[in-house]
C-alpha cells in the first residue's frame, strides 16, 4: 500500500500571502526611493559647491597676479579663463558624469569683482534640483536660483 499525502499536507505560500508581501515591499520602495534620490542631490550639491569654492580660490590667485580679475597684465592682455578640469563638477569628470558647469554668471565680471555659478546640466540628474543655480561672488555672498529650498539649506 502506497502512502498518499492529500493537498492540505503540502506546504507553501498562499495568494494572499505573497501579494501582501509584495504589497510591503512597493510600500517601503516607495519611501525608499525619493529619499535617495534627496541624498543623491545633496552630496552632488556638496561636489558643486566645493567646486565653487576651488574656482573661487582660483580668482584669488588670478587677481593676486594680475591686481584684477577680469585679464592679466601681459603686455597683450588676456582674458581670465576657468581651466577645463574645474569647469564642471565634479572636477575632471567625463561628459556623461557631470552634474553642473562651472562659470561666471553673464556680464557681471569686472575688474575688481566676480561671480560664479554652478549651473545644472539640462537633462541631468540635478536639472530638477530644488536649489537650482548654485552662485557665490567675490565677497563669499551666496545665492541659489531655485525657489524649492533657502540658501542656508543649499549651502550648508
Amino acid at each position: 500500500m502506497k502512502n498518499k499525502k492529500s493537498l492540505s499536507q503540502y506546504q507553501g505560500f498562499t495568494l494572499i500571502e505573497l501579494m501582501i508581501v509584495v504589497v510591503i515591499v512597493a510600500i517601503l520602495a516607495a519611501v525608499a526611493y525619493p529619499s535617495y534620490q534627496s541624498s543623491l542631490q545633496k552630496s552632488r550639491r556638496a561636489e558643486a559647491r566645493a567646486q565653487l569654492l576651488e574656482v573661487a580660490q582660483f580668482m584669488q590667485r588670478f587677481y593676486s597676479q594680475n591686481d584684477r580679475y577680469d585679464q592679466t597684465n601681459a603686455a597683450t592682455p588676456q582674458a581670465v579663463a576657468i581651466p577645463s578640469v574645474m569647469a564642471v563638477a565634479p572636477k575632471g569628470a567625463a561628459s556623461g558624469t557631470q552634474n553642473y558647469n562651472i562659470g561666471f554668471q553673464a556680464n557681471t565680471l569686472t575688474r575688481s569683482a566676480y561671480t560664479l555659478e554652478a549651473v545644472p546640466r539640462s537633462g541631468g540628474f540635478m536639472a530638477t534640483d530644488k536649489c537650482g543655480t548654485l552662485r557665490i561672488n567675490s565677497v563669499g555672498a551666496r545665492s541659489i536660483t531655485g525657489t524649492g529650498a533657502t540658501v542656508e539649506e543649499c549651502w550648508r
